[in-house]
């Protein structure tokens, strides 16, 4: 069922004209996994509305309020967003942010319009506005791990298509440079989230040795993160969903 799912997004993402329906498209995919809300946000969006800026969500009441009590100027979300690249539930906010409690009050207001938890994607492009794409749910808890890590996909690929909409670069045609057994490998299991210490441990490998293989996967794609990686990896065929979905 995961796989289909993120395959129907995928080509119903690509095929979006507009902002709007491919929020529809990403709403009913991640509504599967067990999350009723979503935002595709450039932060920039809220300071300076370019033609190239965006955020699209149903966040419905929560979106007025945010906007309108300026959360977004501290919104834990966004503000964790700019300190790691890795996906990551609300419930880890303080660890990330710290000891301090300034972010508990938007959280407690998010969660009476129905945003108890989530999760968000942080999303980083050279050249580009930092953004970032979260989901959420009223549950007192998050679906299983395998929905989560599907969801954080689908979402991953919406941010991308959102991006296309807006008139940003999309490439399509990328070549992929041949890999050596050991790198496609490293790809494979930083795809399934593991980090450089526990693909050392899985291949029997020095974490310098892995430490040298990510550093050339990130320069050669001409990425920055293990997120971008994955979904570049997945667009180029290098990947299939049975190597980053374990069973």
């Amino acid at each position: 069922m995961i796989d289909r799912l993120i395959d129907q997004h995928r080509r119903a993402a690509r095929a979006a004209r507009s902002g709007g329906e491919l929020l529809g498209h990403t709403v009913g995919a991640v509504g599967e996994l067990g999350f009723e809300r979503v935002a595709l946000v450039q932060m920039i969006w809220f300071q300076q509305r370019g033609p190239q800026h965006f955020c699209l969500d149903n966040y419905g009441e929560w979106r007025d309020v945010f906007l309108a009590r300026g959360y977004y100027r501290r919104d834990p979300a966004h503000l964790a967003s700019l300190r790691t690249n890795r996906c990551f539930a609300w419930s880890e906010l303080s660890a990330i942010l710290g000891a301090g409690h300034v972010h508990q009050p938007i959280l407690r207001e998010a969660a009476r319009h129905g945003l108890s938890c989530g999760m968000t994607v942080p999303v980083g492009v050279p050249g580009e506005p930092a953004g970032c794409g979260s989901i959420g749910t009223g549950a007192s808890e998050l679906p299983p791990r395998e929905h989560c890590r599907a969801a954080a996909w689908i979402i991953d690929e919406a941010f991308a298509e959102a991006r296309r909409l807006h008139g940003l670069p999309v490439p399509r045609d990328d070549v992929a440079p041949p890999l050596s057994h050991r790198r496609h490998e490293c790809l494979r299991l930083a795809a399934m989230g593991m980090s450089d210490a526990d693909i050392a441990a899985s291949m029997g490998i020095a974490l310098a040795t892995v430490r040298t293989h990510m550093a050339y996967l990130r320069r050669v794609y001409g990425v920055r993160s293990r997120t971008q990686l994955a979904r570049l990896a997945h667009r180029l065929g290098l990947l299939g969903i049975d190597d980053i979905f374990t069973q």
